[in-house]
């Protein structure tokens, strides 16, 4: 089991790795972009117990509502919260997360807020897939990634400005959890497709 807290943790870390001579960095305020990537999912508690794909939509919404009223103290991570919860409302349930509110109190361009979301996306969704230990490939945006079980991970074209990310990433054996926690820790390794 993985909580929501370790792996919004691992989006941020792929997040603020973002930026090279290739591909630029989100057209948001870097430093904001980050901690908003980093603290995406930050309804949940830090054990938290809702299993994704087996929460009820009305749990999901109450779990989600306080996630998108300004909490940060920096309008441009309560945007990119508020952007990534009505990503995921527009997917399977309906939920308000006031988005045209949070742009407005960033001051930010809706093209530029959109084009960061895309990247948001990648970044939960490279973590999202690591922590489910699950092969799996697609795109997101103009970029190809693939995850696979032994926890490594390509990303096309490359985006980073590392030439390989290595992470530690610590879950805990499902049997007991939340109750008795037994971490087990898991390295993540991202870099670019063999050539």
């Amino acid at each position: 089991m993985y909580p929501q807290a370790e792996h919004q943790r691992l989006a941020g870390v792929i997040a603020a790795a973002w930026g090279n001579d290739q591909v630029e960095r989100p057209p948001l305020p870097f430093e904001s972009w980050v901690r908003g990537v980093a603290e995406h999912d930050r309804a949940y508690g830090e054990l938290d117990e809702d299993q994704i794909g087996a929460v009820a939509p009305e749990r999901w919404i109450e779990i989600q509502t306080p996630a998108v009223e300004p909490q940060a103290g920096d309008p441009v991570v309560d945007l990119v919260v508020a952007m990534h919860v009505q990503r995921l409302a527009d997917d399977f349930v309906e939920l308000d997360a006031h988005v045209p509110d949070r742009l407005a109190d960033a001051g930010v361009d809706p093209a530029d807020a959109a084009a960061g979301d895309v990247i948001t996306n990648l970044c939960d969704t490279l973590s999202f897939t690591f922590c489910f230990e699950e092969p799996a490939s697609g795109s997101i945006g103009s970029f190809s990634y693939t995850v696979g079980t032994d926890g490594s991970a390509t990303l096309a074209p490359w985006p980073l400005g590392v030439t390989e990310l290595t992470e530690m990433v610590v879950g805990y054996r499902a049997d007991g959890y939340p109750e008795r926690l037994d971490p087990v820790g898991r390295v993540f390794r991202l870099a670019p497709p063999p050539a």
